[in-house]
């Protein structure tokens, strides 16, 4: 049965490339699952609908939000 989800290795050692501040933008998204309770995804679905953002945006915007608060 192959394993479907991504890779945990680290990248190859010894291989050195300068990233430029616009590589992050490029870089493949990495998944992220997140469980909630009932109340909490309904609440979300409401701003979702609302909205017309999808889950991914308003996750990702409060999530950045929250690091930068912190000063992560």
């Amino acid at each position: 049965m192959e394993n479907k989800t991504a890779s945990r290795r680290p990248a190859k050692r010894g291989v050195h490339m300068k990233r430029s501040a616009g590589d992050a933008a490029k870089e493949k998204p990495v998944a992220l699952t997140l469980k909630v309770d009932s109340g909490l995804y309904v609440r979300l679905s409401t701003l979702r609908a609302t909205q017309r953002r999808t889950n991914q945006d308003i996750l990702e915007q409060a999530l950045k939000e929250y690091l930068t608060r912190l000063g992560v």
